[in-house]
């Protein structure tokens, strides 16, 4: 009979504890979209502005986890100081802001004969997401006259639990020794570098003129990457590199 009420008990002491911790909501989110350009002289196609900008609109989740991505876009690329509760707005702002500063601009150049072209694009996605993790992608775009704009592309890793950003790709592995030596045998497959020369000397920036990842990491759903964006450590007609490292290569 004791131990009888002894399961019983532990099953009620169960069933508290399932109750008091309800499984976290599905990250559910829609994606808001704007996109404008404009013509300061009608029919003058050399003298434009565009702005495009995509941003998650979160609907279900962890109200602390939408916050805090809310906040951090809002803080991090629109220079908003305070927290974020709607990014729509936020980006229609900013949007008329980049405009007036275009026409600023355009009012202190105003000839015939020269072409006044701004460009900006800033595209946040959900590139994964499980009851852990949160990767949000941040792709963006400038032109502000010149030989060609600047590009970059971002990642950060939020913890879905508590919607801490991870600082460090030490937050994610254990090993980062082996990550490390992974990540050199990826990178001189994927370049098709020569082992036996300095990879400095094959075209490359690396600090100490040693191979070494950077900080910009994603977590994909059975790969970690890592981006390194135009001048970062090699000239701009390089472009981007993204190197993927299976997640099975870390067990």
């Amino acid at each position: 009979m004791k131990l009888y009420l002894n399961t019983v008990f532990s099953i009620a002491i169960l069933v508290m504890v399932v109750a008091c911790n309800p499984k976290p909501k599905d990250l559910k989110f829609s994606v808001f979209k704007i996109s404008k350009i404009k013509y300061p002289i009608e029919g003058d196609s050399t003298r434009s502005f565009t702005y495009e900008a995509c941003v998650p609109v979160f609907e279900e989740g962890s109200q602390q986890l939408i916050d805090s991505i809310n906040t951090f876009i809002g803080q991090s690329f629109f220079e908003h100081k305070n927290n974020i509760t709607d990014l729509k707005k936020l980006v229609k702002a900013e949007t008329d802001s980049f405009y007036q500063d275009y026409l600023r601009d355009f009012s202190d150049f105003n000839e015939v004969d020269f072409p006044l072209t701004y460009n900006y694009i800033y595209k946040f996605t959900v590139a994964f997401h499980n009851t852990k993790h949160v990767t949000l992608k941040n792709e963006n775009y400038a032109y502000t006259g010149g030989a060609h704009g600047n590009y970059s592309t971002l990642y950060y890793v939020f913890n879905a639990e508590n919607g801490k950003l991870l600082l460090s790709v030490n937050d994610l592995v254990r090993d980062t020794l082996k990550l490390q030596e992974i990540a050199k045998q990826q990178f001189y497959k994927l370049k098709n570098i020569d082992s036996n020369k300095p990879i400095n000397d094959q075209g490359y920036w690396f600090e100490k003129k040693k191979f070494s990842l950077n900080n910009n990491f994603g977590l994909l759903k059975d790969t970690l990457i890592f981006t390194y964006n135009p001048y970062e450590i090699t000239n701009y007609a390089e472009g981007q590199t993204e190197l993927k490292i299976p997640m099975d290569l870390l067990k």
